[in-house]
């Protein structure tokens, strides 16, 4: 009999999440600095699949075949995936993976715009957003919560002072005027032992608990989102 072979690879890269305005203003140049190659590998795996795909409609259609480059060289990872890019007989499929919980639901909708770019089906996608009123409770309750990012001077010295089981009350005096929330939680650890007058431990300390506030707003803020579209929801659901 006649045996036949054929040889193939499978190439899987596990691309790092986009990431958003929102969560990198948490961060120190270093991690601004990584979140923007990130973003930019992204871009330019998308401008790819995008020559990729007029390649194959220019060799589809009638007449003069015009030439068409994928510029595969523009990111380590376009380089990566090169002959997904050269080949006629590659094929390349995007798999989007998100949580099931509703807290993550903005994460969920980023991830999945990021996929439909990537894959040149963004103009197909259709995002649906509908206001949901909050309950005179959960308005009071999310008045008392204000991210780090957007405290004032006072709110900073005031959170200093209960922080840590008031490890740090003593040195709320010494933050100047200028500091406010935005400029904190952009300080790194050292920074932070600087602006207080204390060790690099208690800077790391102080570094920590403002990440755990930073967290914990969040939860907090996601969770009451949660809670007001599932009490729009039966509201609905009670009304038929």
């Amino acid at each position: 009999g006649v045996v036949l072979s054929a040889i193939g690879r499978l190439t899987l890269v596990d691309c790092a999440g986009s990431e958003r305005k929102e969560d990198s203003m948490y961060h120190d140049s270093e991690r601004r600095k990584e979140a923007a190659e990130i973003n930019a590998s992204l871009y330019a795996l998308r401008e790819c699949v995008r020559f990729r795909r007029m390649q194959r409609l220019a060799e589809l259609g009638d007449g003069p075949k015009p030439h068409v480059h994928v510029p595969y060289r523009s990111s380590s990872l376009t380089r990566v995936l090169m002959e997904c890019f050269v080949k006629e007989d590659a094929r390349m499929a995007v798999i989007a993976t998100v949580s099931p919980n509703p807290t993550d639901t903005e994460h969920i909708v980023s991830t999945l715009r990021t996929a439909c770019m990537i894959s040149g089906s963004d103009g197909d996608c259709r995002e649906l957003k509908e206001d949901v009123p909050m309950t005179v409770q959960m308005q009071r309750e999310a008045q008392r919560q204000v991210a780090p990012v957007h405290w004032t001077h006072e709110d900073v010295q005031k959170w200093m002072l209960r922080v840590c089981k008031g490890e740090f009350a003593s040195k709320s005096e010494r933050v100047p005027r200028t500091v406010n929330g935005r400029a904190l939680v952009r300080m790194t650890a050292p920074q932070l032992a600087s602006l207080v007058g204390g060790s690099p431990k208690q800077g790391e300390t102080l570094y920590d608990a403002i990440r755990n506030e930073i967290a914990r707003v969040d939860h907090f803020m996601a969770q009451r989102r949660q809670e007001a579209r599932e009490t729009a929801f039966r509201a609905k659901s009670g009304a038929y």
